[in-house]
């Protein structure tokens, strides 16, 4: 087996999951573990998010939900809070009208953190590579497509450009993982095998046994 088709098979695929976690883990981390500060109409989602989330005993009439807030309580509601990084992404998922915005931003950053870990040695990586390239598909969607059509491909700024260019990047390398697999050192190799042998020349046969 030449050098080539050991790094296709083994060394290109490793590189890859390295990358990915090395990417990810941070990127889930933050978004859990990390608490940063909103304003303005953002803070005002992210409690209206979480005030939906809790259960009320008090009934709602129809007329208190069409009576539009108050300049006071519009203010209140926009002061700085204090919110996981994930909220911020729960406040874009709920502004694109996505349902269940607060429990998607939470499966995001947890596909972020666990699949991220579990890629790196390599442990149910196909389905790992599914959720990450979900989440960076659903990320160039929101954040860089809307720049694009804006602009145009060409007219970008460095940052947006930087921006859409990783995020292609990274669900690129998880359609690797999906289509080509983790590769030869890896856990899912070592537990459920995989087709990493060299392929066998056609025109190489079987010696014939040899007649007595």
């Amino acid at each position: 087996m030449g050098f080539s088709r050991v790094a296709a098979l083994h060394l290109v695929p490793l590189l890859t999951r390295i990358v990915l976690c090395a990417v990810f883990v941070p990127a889930g981390w933050s978004k859990i573990m990390d608490k940063v500060e909103f304003s303005g109409p953002t803070a005002a989602t992210i409690r209206s998010l979480t005030e939906a989330e809790k259960p009320t005993s008090t009934p709602v009439s129809i007329r208190q939900e069409l009576t539009p807030p108050s300049k006071t309580a519009r203010i209140a509601a926009e002061s700085p809070l204090e919110a996981r990084r994930l909220y911020g992404l729960a406040v874009m998922l709920h502004n694109a009208d996505l349902p269940y915005p607060v429990v998607l931003a939470w499966l995001a950053a947890a596909t972020e953190l666990v699949g991220g870990g579990l890629l790196l040695v390599g442990l149910f990586s196909r389905l790992w590579s599914v959720g990450l390239g979900i989440a960076m598909g659903v990320a160039f969607v929101l954040t860089s497509l809307p720049a694009i059509q804006a602009a145009g491909p060409f007219a970008l700024d460095v940052t947006t450009f930087t921006k859409a260019s990783a995020q292609l990047a990274l669900l690129m390398l998880a359609l690797g993982i999906l289509l080509g697999g983790p590769g030869g050192i890896s856990l899912d190799h070592a537990i459920f095998g995989g087709g990493t042998h060299p392929a066998r020349n056609p025109r190489e046969s079987d010696p014939e046994p040899e007649e007595d």
